[in-house]
């Protein structure tokens, strides 16, 4: 069955479903008989997971107590010593000591799953439910939980700027103000190679993503069909590109032989392709140092989409240049984003169809 699920799903959304099947699911369902399933099983499991269900440690709120009783007796731990005394990377470390020094105090972590991440469970459950039923080990499936909707936060048109301002001579630059005025997907903008940008006539034809699976980044197709497409770009990120494309220009003829050739956009000096879990840290930590809300990097599509609904740009030009599939989706994540929509609808009709009229006045009566 496994293998099966394997060559019907994209390789990052299967390592998501074999993770979430040994963490989750094995530990509470394993020892079970699939025929003695049942869904008010699964809704206890649901439930189970939504109250209590988180099992990684909130490394966070740990190097944040370690690092605030090391300062309240005057000392100042260095990232070094937070590493051994947590069990963490150097790099979480030092970017949890620079949010610490600008205020920054983490929130701790509920004890439940977030309802987005027990809905993935059950999708991982239900793909292998739809196959059990094929098979006739079952006569039925299970319906997925409900999920709260959540709104991501995202910058202002002013946040966005001091960021852009503040990495300026950052060696990722192109790549962040192509994301702020494409709102790509992490995985996209990752993959990019120069055959894709015709810079000339400033589009950019997305087709192909780098993906992370197990820890290790490798190159995948977009998302969905629809993630296809051709999109336009703005002078000054066409620009942004023709700068970055000379400065790898002249690390290619630095490095010579041993230059990794790639054919990608974005890549380190010797030519390396970045990896996608890099280019989110790298960007939590250039924001922290600009002093800005915490947001994630995928959070930079959401302010894209955000900015464009509320300049006025038409719902599906943008949903196809975010390469959903249709706009009706676009509008139901984003529809919170166009306040008195309604209400100006209302008033146009009604002013086209009967013109602006005095209403009546009431009669009073004898």
């Amino acid at each position: 069955m496994a293998a099966r699920i394997k060559m019907l799903v994209d390789a990052t959304t299967y390592d998501n479903w074999q993770a979430f099947i040994h963490a989750y699911v094995v530990p509470h369902l394993g020892d079970g008989e699939l025929q003695k399933l049942t869904a008010p099983m699964l809704v206890k499991f649901y439930t189970q997971l939504l109250a209590d269900g988180r099992i990684k440690p909130d490394n966070n709120i740990r190097m944040y107590e370690y690092w605030a009783k090391a300062t309240k007796r005057g000392q100042q731990p260095t990232p070094r010593e937070i590493t051994d005394a947590c069990a963490v990377t150097i790099h979480a470390a030092r970017t949890a000591v620079r949010r610490y020094k600008a205020g920054r105090i983490p929130t701790p972590k509920p004890a439940g799953l977030e309802p987005k991440t027990v809905r993935n469970i059950h999708l991982a459950i239900h793909r292998a439910l739809v196959d059990a039923v094929a098979w006739k080990y079952l006569v039925d499936n299970a319906k997925p939980p409900r999920v709260a909707k959540s709104r991501r936060p995202v910058w202002t048109p002013e946040q966005a700027t001091r960021f852009m301002d503040s990495i300026c001579f950052d060696r990722f630059y192109a790549l962040f103000r192509l994301e702020l005025t494409t709102g790509l997907r992490r995985a996209e903008i990752c993959g990019i190679r120069w055959p894709s940008l015709d810079l000339d006539a400033g589009t950019l034809s997305v087709h192909q993503g780098r993906v992370v699976v197990s820890g290790r980044a490798q190159d995948a197709q977009v998302k969905t069909e629809d993630s296809e497409r051709l999109i336009a770009l703005d002078e000054e990120t066409v620009d942004a590109l023709r700068v970055w494309q000379a400065i790898q220009d002249a690390e290619l003829a630095l490095y010579g032989d041993d230059f990794r050739d790639t054919d990608l956009v974005f890549t380190y000096e010797d030519g390396r392709p970045v990896h996608p879990d890099s280019i989110r840290e790298r960007f939590k930590r250039l924001a922290a140092d600009a002093g800005l809300p915490e947001i994630r990097f995928d959070d930079l599509r959401h302010t894209y989409v955000t900015r464009a609904l509320r300049a006025g740009i038409n719902p599906k030009v943008v949903s196809q240049r975010i390469g959903h599939a249709d706009v009706a989706f676009t509008m139901s994540v984003y529809q919170h984003v166009l306040p008195g929509q309604d209400e100006d609808a209302a008033a146009r009709a009604a002013a086209y169809m009967l013109g602006r009229r005095r209403t009546p006045e009431t009669a009073s009566n004898p």
